[in-house]
């Protein structure tokens, strides 16, 4: 029986209740608290929160603010921070797409996406109906943002009281949350393989370049990991 856009959307509210947007506020509440020590506006940590919605890109944002970046180096280092969007969005919309949806709703989805939901809704939405996939990630993404919102302005409010060692490991839960759960969602040798390949070049591409390791760890572990496949498939045609 198909679900209507209403009750699609509330089963996306319930699936972020929990255990996804528990992780997110602590990681936001320490950006939070992060901003407020930093010197900048409650209004700035809490809009940058909801129009760049992605921690490690704020960071960067907060960082080079701090630094006195130029504006053009601001944008070209947190766009490069959040590149890694791109091939999420790429895989999750023609999931989503169905004849029955406007155009703009798409556009508004692919603001929405961050790496938790993307997980959520890959499990999710193969299962569904696909007129019920973008309401329930809609209703899912929406109370990320808002509840985050919220607690980047908790966070900044209380900057005084979170030791600055707090702060930083609330952060650093969401991507560890985010590893672990896609380890549990291993389904292919393919991403056993990607998810082995990153886990190695990480540590080995920080140490190389701590500026650049994050970004060359992800195309190169990717890398290595479609070659290996590629490489054993033909062994084995």
């Amino acid at each position: 029986m198909e679900l209507s856009a209403r009750a699609s959307y509330l089963n996306g509210v319930r699936e972020a209740l929990g255990v996804p947007v528990l992780v997110l506020v602590a990681g936001y509440l320490g950006f939070g608290a992060l901003a407020g020590a930093s010197g900048v506006s409650l209004w700035f940590a809490v809009i940058s929160s909801v129009t760049i919605w992605a921690l490690p890109g704020q960071l960067v944002l907060l960082d080079m603010w701090q630094a006195g970046a130029p504006l053009i180096a601001v944008i070209l280092a947190v766009s490069l921070a959040n590149a890694r969007f791109l091939p999420m969005t790429m895989t999750l919309m023609p999931m989503l797409r169905d004849d029955s949806h406007p155009t703009w709703r798409y556009y508004l989805a692919a603001h929405l996406v961050a790496m938790v939901a993307w997980v959520a809704c890959m499990r999710r939405c193969p299962g569904m109906p696909a007129r019920e996939r973008l309401h329930f990630f809609m209703g899912f993404g929406t109370v990320c943002v808002v509840s985050c919102a919220v607690m980047v302005a908790i966070g900044y409010l209380i900057a005084d009281a979170i030791p600055q060692q707090l702060q930083i490991g609330l952060v650093f839960l969401s991507p560890l949350y985010f590893f672990v759960i896609m380890a549990g969602e291993v389904r292919s040798r393919l991403m056993a393989l990607a998810l082995g390949c990153g886990a190695v070049a990480g540590p080995l591409c920080q140490l190389y370049s701590p500026q650049w390791g994050v970004l060359m760890a992800g195309v190169g572990g990717g890398s290595v990991a479609f070659l290996i496949l590629k490489a054993t498939s033909s062994k084995h045609a």
